[in-house]
């Protein structure tokens, strides 16, 4: 039931930060994905895993979108003009690092599915995002291309610090017992 409620909350933050994004605004963006993650590390059963999923993905999420800025394939809305993708980015990288360890945790260890996944999910997401107008695919294929392939590196990599630090938790939760 928790790993649904992942799944709706992951959805229901997309939509709010994609919707707002086309708004010109980060605010709800900010506010829905910082309520997601308190939630969702009050009741998760490996908090240092997700948090460290968070910091780490926001990290590389946002230098990876700031290489698609700066090489003219994709555009934001609710930009800052700062050289750097806006706010409503970052949340949902860090909505997606959210869900490694809950709604996506059947996932680990199958690389080759994640990949498969990621090709096709993450320029979809994109694409969706750019018909609610919140993304602007500047040069359509090679954005959409670069998405694919980057984030069928990213993703399993996550996926395996996320199986790593999720498994330091649970050792460290037994080593106080």
């Amino acid at each position: 039931m928790a790993n649904i409620l992942n799944f709706l909350a992951f959805q229901l933050v997309w939509f709010i930060t994609v919707l707002s994004a086309a708004k010109g605004s980060s605010l709800y963006a900010l506010a829905a994905v910082i309520a997601f993650a308190i939630v969702q590390l009050i009741f998760s059963h490996c908090r240092w895993a997700d948090a460290k999923l968070l910091m780490s993905g926001l990290v590389v999420g946002m230098l990876l979108d700031t290489v698609w800025l700066h090489l003219g394939w994709i555009a934001y809305a609710a930009d800052p003009q700062t050289g750097l993708p806006p706010i409503w980015i970052g949340a949902l990288w860090l909505n997606f690092m959210l869900t490694l360890n809950h709604s996506l945790n059947w996932l680990k260890k199958r690389y080759g599915l994640i990949v498969m996944c990621t090709l096709v999910a993450a320029p979809l997401s994109y694409y969706a995002g750019s018909k609610l107008g919140a993304v602007f695919l500047l040069e359509f294929v090679p954005a959409l291309v670069a998405l694919a392939l980057s984030w069928s590196v990213v993703v399993p990599m996550f996926m395996a610090f996320a199986q790593r630090w999720q498994q330091a938790d649970k050792e460290t939760i037994y080593a106080h017992y």
